[in-house]
């Protein structure tokens, strides 16, 4: 691919836009706790790092309590809260966090840290096809209703091992809340 993630999805943005909702305002892809790569963290803490003071307060106050109550009954959790990507206690931690607003999600609707966001929100929204296996994954409910015609999927089609390369996926993963909450230990590797 020889034009970013962002390029590619505004790409297929205009030209699906009969087919998609995405767009600032809408929050759909912005409930649940998932997990992002190391690198991601870093670059979530250089946008928690970039806000306002009052605004950075706010996000920390949210992300704590999501954080606290995601992580709190585990034994041996401790700073950085970073999990193997195949930890199975992930999976259980999601489910456990009941879907709770970004800590980033501003109050119209908007991204706070939106050049720092990481790579699945980048890629959130679309039918995920990869090159080699195809069509994968959920996309939102919201687009491509009806289906995805042969046209779409040809346009879709990203290299995923590629993109989790290019990422420095080193297979560790933490939560966006658990980077603002434990900001002392991310800010020291910016």
């Amino acid at each position: 691919m020889n034009m970013s993630i962002d390029e590619w999805f505004k790409h297929v943005r205009e030209k699906y836009a009969a087919h998609m909702q995405c767009g600032k305002g809408c929050t759909a892809c912005c409930y649940g706790l998932f997990d992002i790569s190391m690198k991601d963290a870093r670059d979530v803490a250089r946008g928690f790092q970039a806000l306002p003071a009052d605004v950075q307060e706010r996000v920390r106050s949210k992300a704590t309590a999501i954080h606290r109550a995601a992580v709190e009954p585990l034994a041996d959790a401790g700073v950085p809260t970073v999990f193997g990507e195949d930890d199975p206690r992930i999976d259980e931690i999601v489910e456990a966090a009941n879907s709770p607003a970004c800590p980033f999600l501003g109050d119209e609707g908007e991204c706070l840290i939106y050049e720092h966001r990481p790579l699945s929100c980048r890629l959130e929204g679309v039918p995920m096809v990869d090159v080699r296996d195809g069509l994968f994954g959920d996309w939102c409910e919201l687009n491509f209703t009806d289906g995805v015609s042969k046209e779409a999927m040809a346009d879709l089609k990203l290299d995923y091992d590629a993109i989790n390369e290019a990422a420095e996926n080193t297979g560790e993963v933490t939560f966006i809340a658990s980077v603002v909450a434990e900001y002392e230990f991310w800010s020291l590797r910016l």
